[in-house]
């Protein structure tokens, strides 16, 4: 089989592929803007740009890359192949092309490349994940078309349809991928958990709680909210570090802290820290003047969806290509940089930003370099045992 032939055999395979590609490329244009190696001549600023491509751009692929693998097995049906999956692949590619060439593209041109992939996405995705029999899956699809919003909403901006969209466009972006973090963790971190603790000889209890699971779905619907509607409101606040208390409880019922010799798994809950800890700094932040809201949004960014993206790609990668579940050291140390990488942004570079900065890209494209080293040929390469995936 030719590489591209395997890349396409499932979703996964090429679009953590794009991913880990995307999350390097992005950053490194961002770092060279920043330093001013490269002029930017496009209808964005520098920083709309590169919120706009970590977002839209990178964690969308990764994302979609993780509901092309789940949706399978969560519906017992066929994975998305065949020219379905190319179209969708080559939506993304576009969007990602349309981004770089925003000098010379109409406005009108970048939008529509742009949010083909989330309108071919919740095409394809909508009428498998509504009808599987689960009802909670049916969220993806929300969260998808939240995201296909948001994307819409800073191109509004850039057309100049709004005056100042773009801002609250990235924020439901964000806020639906940390709803999408909360769900994925729910769904898949007590599982993986209990089965690796199983393996050891423990039985730890993981049952689920109705009313913690509503109040998470409640506080994060209202958190999307805020930002919606009370964009600097300081008694949104309240509302983020309620999200933040039930998303930490609900972490230290997966028992996490069992997990330290598992790299597999120890990412997965460092990250879902991460996002804890982001919703209490995003609350600190409104109530109090000890830090700002964007050192509080790179703590969600950087930490949560950096972290947890790099940790869900690396097992799903390993597990659906017939991997052992063993995180090989290269691939323990680029965990370990991006944990670097979230500390640095969120702590060293909210004193020292022309440092703090530079530095945290830096580290993070190491750790996603290491990512692909690691991954990318297993992606690339048919399964050992024999067998389609």
């Amino acid at each position: 089989m030719t590489l591209l032939r395997i890349l396409l055999v499932q979703g996964f395979r090429i679009l953590f592929t794009l991913a880990g590609i995307w999350s390097v490329g992005a950053m490194l244009f961002w770092l060279a803007f920043l330093a001013g190696w490269m002029p930017l001549d496009h209808s964005w600023s520098v920083v709309g740009l590169h919120g706009h491509e970590m977002l839209f751009g990178f964690t969308a692929a990764a994302a979609a890359g993780f509901l092309l693998s789940a949706t399978p097995v969560w519906s017992k049906t066929p994975p998305l192949t065949g020219p379905p999956l190319n179209l969708l692949v080559g939506a993304w590619l576009l969007g990602r092309v349309a981004a770089l060439l925003g000098c010379c593209l109409p406005a009108w041109i970048q939008a529509v490349a742009d949010v083909a992939f989330f309108a071919g996405f919740l095409y394809f995705l909508t009428p498998t994940l509504w009808f599987t029999g689960n009802r909670v899956h049916r969220i993806f699809p929300v969260l998808v078309g939240l995201m296909a919003v948001g994307d819409l909403l800073t191109h509004l901006e850039s057309l100049e349809w709004t005056r100042d969209s773009a801002r609250a466009g990235v924020m439901l972006g964000v806020n639906a991928i940390v709803f999408f973090l909360a769900m994925t963790g729910g769904h898949i971190m007590p599982m993986f958990t209990r089965d690796a603790l199983k393996a050891r000889g423990e039985d730890p209890s993981f049952a689920i709680s109705p009313p913690l699971e509503i109040a998470g779905a409640v506080t994060l619907t209202l958190v999307v909210l805020a930002d919606l509607f009370w964009p600097t409101a300081s008694q949104a606040g309240w509302i983020f570090l309620a999200a933040g208390g039930v998303q930490g409880v609900r972490l230290a019922r997966w028992h996490g802290h069992k997990t330290l010799g598992t790299p597999l798994l120890w990412v997965l809950h460092l990250g879902y820290l991460w996002l804890v800890a982001g919703l209490l700094l995003r609350g600190a932040a409104r109530l109090t003047a000890l830090l700002t809201d964007a050192t509080a949004l790179h703590a969600l960014t950087v930490g949560a969806m950096g972290l947890f993206t790099l940790g869900i790609m690396a097992r799903i990668a390993l597990a659906h290509t017939g991997r052992p579940l063993i995180s090989p050291r290269a691939l323990t140390l680029a965990f370990l940089i991006m944990t670097a990488a979230a500390l640095t942004r969120v702590f060293w570079a909210s004193w020292a930003p022309e440092v703090g900065i530079p530095l945290s890209g830096g580290l993070w494209i190491v750790a996603y370099l290491l990512f692909c080293r690691i991954i990318l040929p297993i992606l690339s390469a048919p399964r050992p045992d024999g067998q389609v995936g």
